[in-house]
């Protein structure tokens, strides 16, 4: 009996010991449940405001074309993010923290319209052709659940700039994720820098895609994309890196954000213009114009980097991940230059325009026919969740040229890429969140 008693008190003292163990801290715990907030407050709000910009206007324009028009706009949408109603937060026993956020279409088309109205200033997108979104989107209500651990740093580009530490939470410095430890240093190293050359050619595009005119961006008056790509990378100067590398947590992919003043970024926008344009239809006074359009300090781009094909291949086969997972995926496309261009080098322009979108296209049929499973493919799963393959069409729109080529006749070939593991990445993700 004694015996007996004995047994019963060091089980109970054994339990109790453990469970002081691990919950030691209670300070801790509620530490690490506030920075997992933090972080599915942050994927939410990334992933509905990644889900928004895919959105379809027309054959060839996307709500991340209209966005991208002017800083003022930029801002706009991502105030309109920052204020979606969030659900309450749950926690499971790992201290990882799941966030609802939802809006109906309706809502998204309403204020995307007086977005429009306060703060576009070009021709080419109208009121009407926010409408069109609910003949692309078959629901009537977007719902997302961001998902987040116990890390102090976030992922960058969250709209609406960065999500201040709760109140009380002192962030330590950021760890690397358990899945990036099986890679090597130097191959870590060498994503993070694939990364920061991303964010600096986003930069560039960003530069390219300013409104100088109602009619021309700062891409028409350059005669050649490759030519402006080199310049103005070149001429950037002043652009840095904003924090650390973001190492994602489940994915092999980091994230880098870098950062430019507008000054330099005017200052590249009026030399392209000095070096290269030959027409009269944009003037300095237009390029001065642009100054007074930008409404913020600085401009920022996230760029994403994946390790070598080789690395990933040997994490992929102790993680369950497809094949496919570390390829580069590539995809070639044609354009031909139009009969009514003005110019021998807008009919460049223009053919290679075509020939990048319908790269982008054969590239997205690709991505469709990779598998899942045996069973199931990537087109067999967006068929039955439309918000991912809103998020898959979006990333496909910001594929990397990374080849283009005329021939004789002017008509254009362009390669497109893109890394395979942020498709694993999104597909994955909702896997994860329909499971949970």
């Amino acid at each position: 009996m004694i015996r007996h008693r004995f047994q019963s008190f060091a089980v109970v003292a054994l339990a109790a010991i453990c469970t002081t163990g691990v919950h030691a801290d209670p300070q801790k715990d509620a530490q690490n449940k506030a920075l997992s907030q933090r972080a599915a407050t942050a994927d939410a709000y990334r992933k509905l405001g990644e889900m928004i910009l895919g959105f379809q206007l027309n054959s060839e324009t996307y709500v991340k074309d209209f966005v991208a028009e002017s800083d003022n706009i930029r801002t706009s949408f991502d105030g309109f993010v920052r204020g979606v109603r969030l659900g309450k937060p749950k926690w499971d026993s790992e201290m990882v923290a799941s966030i609802e956020a939802e809006v109906t279409v309706a809502k998204v088309v309403e204020e995307l319209k007086s977005i429009h109205q306060r703060e576009y200033k070009g021709n080419t997108i109208k009121a009407t052709d926010f409408d069109s979104i609910t003949s692309y989107v078959k629901k009537d209500i977007l719902k997302v659940v961001g998902m987040g651990a116990p890390r102090p740093d976030l992922p960058p580009g969250i709209p609406g700039g960065e999500l201040a530490m709760p109140a009380g939470v002192t962030a330590p410095e950021p760890a690397v994720p358990a899945i990036w430890k099986q890679i090597p240093a130097q191959e870590r190293l060498m994503a993070a820098k694939a990364a920061e050359r991303d964010a600096q050619r986003k930069l560039v595009e960003r530069i390219k895609g300013l409104r100088v005119t109602s009619e021309t961006r700062v891409r028409d008056f350059v005669a050649e994309s490759d030519r402006i790509d080199t310049e103005a990378a070149g001429m950037l100067t002043g652009a840095h890196q904003v924090g650390k590398p973001y190492y994602h947590d489940e994915e092999l992919i980091v994230e880098v954000t870098y950062e430019v003043p507008v000054e330099s970024v005017i200052t590249t926008i009026k030399e392209l213009h000095k070096r290269h344009y030959k027409g009269d239809k944009v003037s300095g006074m237009d390029v001065e114009h642009v100054t007074q359009e930008i409404k913020t300090q600085n401009f920022q781009a996230t760029g994403m980097g994946v390790p070598r094909p080789s690395a990933i291949k040997a994490v992929a086969a102790t993680m369950q991940m497809p094949d496919w997972v570390g390829q580069n995926v590539s995809a070639e496309g044609n354009g031909v230059p139009p009969k009514d261009a003005q110019s021998p080098a807008q009919a460049r322009l223009m053919a290679a325009r075509a020939a990048e979108l319908d790269a982008k296209r054969r590239l997205g049929e690709q991505v469709m026919g990779f598998a899942i499973d045996s069973k199931t493919t990537v087109r067999d799963f967006v068929t039955q969740h439309d918000e991912i393959n809103t998020q898959i069409m979006s990333y496909m729109t910001d594929a990397r040229v990374v080849e283009t080529k005329f021939d004789g006749e002017g008509t254009a070939t362009v390669r497109v890429e893109i890394p395979a593991m942020k498709v694993w990445e999104i597909v994955h993700t909702s896997i994860k969140v329909s499971k949970f």
